[in-house]
């Protein structure tokens, strides 16, 4: 072989490799650019796993002042913040109150921490009468906004 058809193989290889590796036959990025959902170990997940209600007693306008405090659990291992709270205080069937808070309470990954929030009502009750509902909405430290809810009474009802 001379030396112009060992170039020219050369050159020939040389083409045929590049082609290949430009074409869009071989390996490329995946095809699939859709953005994947969180697993589910990323989502916080948050338990009220108590709640108290007591008398504060009547104010300067007449309305019977109650305190409360709900205990929050995280158990799905992210942080988050409570961004929003509201209750509604039952006797019986009736709606005694009603109330909304924006605590910006904090629980930890896999922590417990207590929010607390207030209510006022025309008519006193002793707390131990009272349901109340609590929903708690929340963000966790992967932007997840959830809520939880529940309900609880006979408030003080094993206090001797």
């Amino acid at each position: 072989m001379g030396r112009r058809t060992v170039t020219t193989v050369v050159f020939v290889v040389a083409i045929g490799a590049l082609f290949l590796a430009c074409s869009n036959n071989g390996p490329t990025a995946p095809s699939n650019n859709s953005p994947t959902p969180p697993s589910s170990s990323s989502l916080s997940d948050l338990k009220i796993t108590l709640m108290t209600v007591s008398d504060a007693g009547q104010d300067a306008s007449g309305h019977w002042q109650y305190n409360g405090t709900v205990r929050l659990l995280e158990t799905g291992g992210v942080e988050l913040t409570v961004t929003n709270m509201q209750v509604q205080a039952l006797l019986g069937s009736d709606i005694l109150a009603t109330a909304s808070t924006v605590p910006m309470v904090s629980v930890s990954a896999n922590a417990s921490s207590d929010a607390v929030f207030a209510f006022a009502a025309d008519t006193h009750v002793q707390a131990s009468a009272l349901t109340v509902n609590a929903t708690v909405e929340f963000r966790d430290a992967n932007g997840n906004t959830r809520t939880v809810s529940s309900s609880f009474s006979c408030f003080g009802c094993w206090d001797y």
